[in-house]
């Protein structure tokens, strides 16, 4: 997929002047599984949206210990650590590549500048901001609401063929339950099937 195809179809921005600047200040990123798009404590300065890939965010508790905060894979998904566009932000997360992925890079400083004269990049950062306040909305409500069985039926519809994808130690990590939780889970949902 090209840089045009990408904001005009993923995106469905219409303002072709606006497309094209994009396209010009955007570059391509291959990350291979294991790489990283940024470290807990490094300096913020693009948005990196996805066209393919698995990653997830984590961060660190006092222990060294990690917790992970959210999962991507689906085109189009901006890849930002930070909630807000400004310069020089240091991430408070590290996010790290499952699978190899491709990405559409563009500078903060650039959206930025065209913030301010292209109100659809403002209604397009808003709509993704709602998305993303909702997805954690969920997920705060899947974490601190549900039953472990709940958050794993919830993991499977939210995120559907993730888990084929990537290692439990993550799954476990997000969801906030034990390994020996997991498989206990998984064992008596096959069981049940079984019995249909």
């Amino acid at each position: 997929m090209e840089a045009y195809d990408f904001y005009h179809d993923v995106y469905q921005l219409k303002d072709e002047e606006l497309i094209q600047k994009l396209v010009k200040v955007t570059t391509r990123k291959k990350l291979k599984k294991g790489e990283f798009v940024v470290r807990i404590g490094e300096i913020v300065n693009y948005i990196y949206f996805m066209e393919s890939g698995i990653l997830r965010g984590y961060f660190l508790d006092e222990d060294g210990r990690e917790t992970t905060e959210c999962f991507c894979f689906r085109c189009g998904s901006p890849v930002i650590p930070v909630n807000q566009l400004e310069l020089n932000i240091v991430s408070p997360i590290a996010i790290e590549m499952l699978k190899d992925g491709n990405f559409f890079c563009v500078p903060i400083s650039e959206v930025m500048a065209l913030q301010k004269d292209y109100l659809e990049i403002t209604l397009l950062y808003d709509r993704l901001l709602v998305k993303a306040l909702e997805g954690q909305r969920k997920l705060k409500q899947a974490l601190n609401q549900y039953t472990a069985l709940q958050k794993y039926q919830w993991f499977l519809q939210e995120y559907p063929g993730l888990f084929e994808s990537i290692s439990n130690k993550y799954i476990v990590s997000f969801l906030g339950i034990t390994p020996v939780t997991l498989s206990r889970l998984r064992r008596s949902i096959r069981e049940a099937e079984e019995k249909e």
